[in-house]
């Protein structure tokens, strides 16, 4: 049987990464959740039906976390690391390593062991949530049938009531506050707009241009032309208030505020809905008419925060069976429509608009 160690169980992504890990194996393998509070990890793992241990772990503890990943075979890290030691314990121990961290500068520095990993023989896979992660394979199947791709624009429409945990918010509004290269000059990000279409709605939608580390991966591993990405929330006044905060330089300090402050200001609403909505735009020529046209894919999710997890938990059944090797992105190792197969969830649903120019 399977055993999967989950780093970072206890956190808001970590237990829904965990139930999706059950459900898309069936039950069929051996989980161990991980904390460095025992109590909590033990109340963590007898919430769950099924093989589910719990395993303690400290992750400045290296000298630990080589005795506790020794015995596993996949490992899937949910929480923030400054270096990739785990990555490096997992090649070193030929444990497929599957990390959503959504930022470049450490992803920079998995990309670094990638011929460790092949020499290993193992797999590590980066960047495995929904933005990124999804979204880069949504721009892999909108651009495959492009003779000559021109423009590439990916928004993200998110829901103010997203059960997103505090380490979530942290990350959007660190990604928010980063400067835009746009298309050769540097301006703020979360100022520049324009309107999207996305699904289920009536009318095109207002989304804000901002840096995303997904972006270095897909110029450098899948196409070059000219992308941009975009986010809003589902609120012009709460887009708005954002937005001045920004300005006075309140999110660029997010990080030095009270975190308990900070979740009484996000709370969650299990009562309301938290769909989210994922658009991926390509201009270009056709590739058998030679015409230029607009492909539009469009995704609606009941939830941003648990599509990363069942993305997660999809690509590391994906990973272990392909028997992947190296250092990969999402796009790499699998596509589109293998990986919704695998999701296999109802609650959501893709789109595809192409219009001639």
């Amino acid at each position: 049987m399977t055993t999967i160690m989950v780093v970072g169980a206890s956190g808001a992504l970590g237990k829904l990464v965990c139930g999706e890990l059950l459900r898309i194996f069936n039950n069929q393998i051996k989980l161990i959740v991980t904390d460095y509070k025992t109590d909590r990890g033990t109340r963590l793992a007898d919430s769950f039906h099924g093989d589910v241990q719990f395993q303690y772990l400290d992750v400045n503890d290296e000298d630990r976390v080589e005795r506790v990943l020794r015995n596993v075979d996949v490992a899937v890290v949910v929480l923030k690391q400054k270096t990739p030691y785990i990555q490096k314990v997992c090649i070193h121990n030929k444990i497929l390593c599957i990390d959503a961290t959504p930022f470049y500068d450490f992803v920079q520095q998995v990309i670094e062991l990638h011929h460790s990993a092949v020499d290993h023989k193992v797999g590590s896979v980066v960047m495995s949530g929904f933005f990124p992660g999804l979204s880069g394979l949504m721009i892999q199947k909108a651009i495959s049938d492009f003779q000559e791709v021109q423009e590439i624009n990916v928004a993200l429409l998110q829901n103010k009531n997203a059960k997103a945990g505090i380490s979530g918010v942290l990350d959007m509004l660190r990604i928010i506050a980063q400067p835009v290269v746009y298309p050769n000059k540097v301006v703020p990000g979360f100022t520049q707009k324009r309107t999207m279409y996305f699904l289920n709605y009536n009318k095109e939608q207002e989304v804000r241009l901002i840096e995303h580390s997904e972006k270095n991966l897909i110029r450098n591993r899948l196409t070059a032309s000219l992308i941009n990405y975009y986010t809003s929330w589902n609120g012009s006044g709460f887009n708005k208030l954002i937005s001045m905060l920004k300005r006075m330089g309140v999110i660029q300090k997010i990080h030095k505020i009270n975190h308990k402050w900070l979740s009484k200001a996000v709370q969650h609403n299990p009562k309301e809905r938290e769909d989210a909505y994922l658009t991926v735009e390509v201009k270009g020529k056709d590739r058998n008419r030679n015409q230029e046209r607009v492909r539009t894919l469009a995704l609606s999710t009941f939830s941003d925060y648990h599509t990363t997890a069942i993305v997660t938990a999809s690509l590391a059944k994906i990973a272990l069976h392909k028997d992947v090797q190296g250092v990969v992105c999402p796009f790499e190792m699998t596509d589109l429509d293998e990986l919704l197969s695998v999701m296999n969830c109802p609650d959501i649903s893709i789109n595809e608009i192409v219009k001639m120019k």
